[in-house]
């Protein structure tokens, strides 16, 4: 019974959202090959305009708000089935150029935090207004250490 109940959540979605869900998956399969096959380095500069580490959430309208919590719908339920590791890069990667398609303007963070063990943890996360858009609230656990922006 568990697919009757993925079923009825995908019916519950916007249709903006269920229609994202495609590329949302495709571009999370393409940012982790991206990712491993590429040093930071060269595409970094694709990310947006690099802030730094100066923190900052952009301004949204109404418009935007909801297309930015549709589009952090999509790409979160589209990691959930992903046969790859679909992890928070990739996840802000696939957000930020579903953003720029639909002119929403974001902010991607990364970030260093030590866990427990003292071991280096990393995080990427894409806020845009009030909302998460992936990644959750990484400003609680790290330390911003990039952020990169829509211009």
């Amino acid at each position: 019974m568990q697919w009757r109940r993925k079923l009825t959540s995908f019916h519950q979605q916007s249709t903006f959202t269920k229609l994202l869900l495609l590329p949302a998956w495709l571009l999370t399969g393409f940012s982790r090959l991206m990712v491993l096959l590429l040093p930071f380095k060269l595409y970094a500069k694709r990310l947006g305009k690099h802030h730094g580490v100066a923190a900052f959430i952009p301004i949204l309208d109404s418009v935007q708000h909801q297309k930015a919590l549709s589009i952090g719908r999509a790409v979160r339920m589209a990691a959930n089935y992903a046969p790859w590791n679909a992890n928070c890069q990739a996840q802000a990667i696939a957000v930020k150029v579903l953003m720029n398609v639909f002119s929403v303007p974001y902010s991607l963070h990364y970030g260093l935090a030590k866990d427990p063990q003292s071991q280096l943890k990393a995080h990427a996360w894409v806020c845009a207004g009030p909302v998460q858009v992936t990644g959750g609230y990484g400003f609680d656990e790290f330390t911003v250490v990039a952020v990169f922006a829509s211009s």
